[in-house]
């Protein structure tokens, strides 16, 4: 059976050489799995054994990690590409504003500056081909004509995804809420605002740099 992806249409920020708006379409995610779900899915719909497979990711993922630590992009053949990245050493003034780590010599780089940043993930060919073997429907789920709306949510949702990726990333920006959310910049601004103030604040916010950066209160 076909199955159908969400999208929605969102205006570009910066206009065409004619002076005319464009618009792009984004992915419409509206829910998180973990790996609870994936082991769900798996005990539903394949004979492999869920215990083997939590057993299988744990190993893989300090394999990663060993890989990668060893100066080695790792190629999981079916799968992708993993690679490290690195970059400057993050460093705050004593207010906890971020500085711009900027060089002007390359010789006074030195490991002392440098620091992990990430993990680039490459997917591989033959996954994104598993991505075509069936036909998908397309639907704007916000309806056709309508453009820069934000998913809806509720309080009780929006603080529920919020902690999924807490769990993950420990603090999010406005930004990044607005791109993983599917939020406008109004209602993110709205939902952190909220979140962020008397009676029941679960996020405070502290600037670094030109950045408020969100964490939970607990941390």
């Amino acid at each position: 059976m076909s199955k159908t992806i969400q999208f929605s249409v969102h205006r570009n920020p910066l206009k065409d050489a004619e002076g005319k708006d464009t618009f792009q379409v984004r992915h419409e995610n509206f829910y998180t799995a973990r790996r609870k779900d994936l082991m769900h899915h798996l005990q539903m719909h394949n004979s492999m054994n869920p215990e083997m497979m939590e057993l299988a990711l744990n190993v893989l993922s300090s394999e990663i990690v060993d890989f990668l630590t060893d100066n080695k992009r790792l190629h999981l053949e079916g799968i992708g590409t993993f690679s490290l990245k690195v970059g400057f050493k993050k460093r705050f003034d004593e207010d906890g504003n971020e500085l711009k780590t900027q060089f002007t010599n390359a010789a006074d780089i030195t490991g002392n500056d440098v620091a992990i940043e990430t993990i680039n993930f490459t997917p591989d060919k033959a996954l994104l081909d598993k991505l075509n073997l069936d036909g998908y429907h397309f639907t704007n789920k916000t309806g056709r004509g309508s453009v820069g709306h934000s998913a809806i949510y509720t309080k009780e949702q929006i603080i529920r995804q919020l902690n999924i990726y807490l769990d993950e990333h420990q603090s999010i920006t406005r930004p990044e809420m607005m791109h993983h959310f599917g939020l406008t910049k109004h209602m993110a601004t709205k939902w952190l605002d909220e979140l962020t103030t008397e009676p029941a604040p679960i996020l405070h916010g502290k600037k670094t740099g030109n950045t408020i950066v969100y964490r939970r209160i607990s941390e």
